[in-house]
């Protein structure tokens, strides 16, 4: 039997960017809820109050941002990084918890039981140097780093399906081929963080290891099924890495309010059928990491579909509405893809 691991960190709800902020402790409140009331042989929920170490945080990130982060301990209030990302007494160490679960998640998670990083602050956007974008410090780029450093595994793949690219995780990994990053999102052209465009494949010798695929204005999961087949699949296969990290963002639902793509809550079963696939196909153990998703009400709903197809709930053979229809910028995007990738990889 399969099963999925949910763990949450003590000082989830207390780290804070401010009233009405649409990254809220109701985010991990309202998943909390849930997940309590299906517990069982398939699902678990733990709480960990375990922090990561400075020289956790200094495998991918400067030191100056380590210390800018622990100095908001004693900050009165909300210090703003920027304009969308904040920190208060609670946010250093809710951080250092949420790093030290994606580090469990990496050596813990197994075939058939993976760990959910039940965590806030979440990660993908903080650069080497920079917290952004609601994230602190980048938990799926440390956990995936101290793996690799200490020879847990030796390629790593991290698939990042969150409506935003997760310009901090692309940019820590773009001169390492042994991490590969794959990210569907909405087009910079028309999305924070206005970057991830198909050109954008890294640097050196990790050039073509860095996979955006930007989707076009109400993208849905038609439009991800066809990013599978024609790019994600054919490029993780010939990767074969011996790990897969999920960075998990529910803001790509249809009715999110800061979202721009349109997936339906079937949609993430499908997303979460493609990704098991993966999975079973190259036998290999993975983990999810909470990113985005802020149709609070909403938000358990489209966790329970995504994880449904890992604990054996569905079946792969089901296809998706045939009413949606590929976007025309999706095409586009393959078409690109395939351009500037077709000296790193077959496709």
């Amino acid at each position: 039997m399969n099963s999925v691991r949910f763990i949450s960190n003590t000082l989830a709800k207390k780290h804070s960017n401010g009233r009405f902020h649409p990254e809220s402790p109701q985010r991990i409140e309202m998943i909390e809820n849930w997940v309590s009331s299906q517990l069982g042989d398939d699902i678990s929920f733990e709480i960990s109050d375990k922090l990561a170490s400075k020289d956790d945080i200094l495998s991918v990130h400067t030191e100056d941002h380590h210390d800018l982060i622990e100095k908001t301990k004693n900050y009165d209030g909300h210090f703003y990084f920027d304009g969308d990302t904040a920190a208060n007494s609670y946010s250093y160490e809710a951080a250092m918890q949420a790093v030290q679960i994606g580090i469990q998640a990496v050596f813990e998670s197994t075939r058939n039981s993976s760990i959910f990083c039940l965590v806030r602050p979440p990660g993908h956007h903080a650069t080497q140097h920079t917290p952004q974008g609601f994230c602190i410090f980048n938990n799926i780029a440390v956990g995936s780093q101290i793996a690799l450093n200490k020879k847990k595994y030796q390629r790593i793949a991290i698939l990042d399906f969150d409506h935003h690219f997760g310009n901090g995780t692309a940019y820590i990994n773009e001169s390492n081929p042994n991490i590969l990053y794959i990210s569907t999102h909405a087009d910079p052209r028309i999305s924070y963080p206005g970057c991830g465009f198909s050109d954008e494949i890294g640097f050196g010798e990790g050039r073509g290891f860095n996979i955006p695929i930007p989707l076009g204005y109400r993208a849905s999961e038609a439009d991800l099924e066809i990013s599978f087949d024609s790019i994600i699949n054919p490029i993780i296969y010939q990767f074969k890495p011996d790990f897969l990290a999920i960075s998990a963002g529910f803001d790509a639902y249809e009715r999110d309010p800061i979202g721009v793509l349109g997936v339906t809550v079937d949609g993430f079963r499908h997303i979460g059928k493609m990704i098991k696939k993966i999975t079973d196909n190259l036998n290999i153990p993975y983990a999810h990491f909470l990113e985005g998703g802020y149709n609070i009400n909403l938000l358990p709903e489209l966790v329970s579909a995504y994880i449904d197809p890992f604990i054996g709930k569905e079946d792969f053979k089901e296809k998706i509405n045939p009413s949606l229809q590929i976007k025309e910028e999706t095409k586009t995007t393959i078409q690109n893809s395939k351009r500037v990738l077709k000296d790193y990889w077959s496709l």
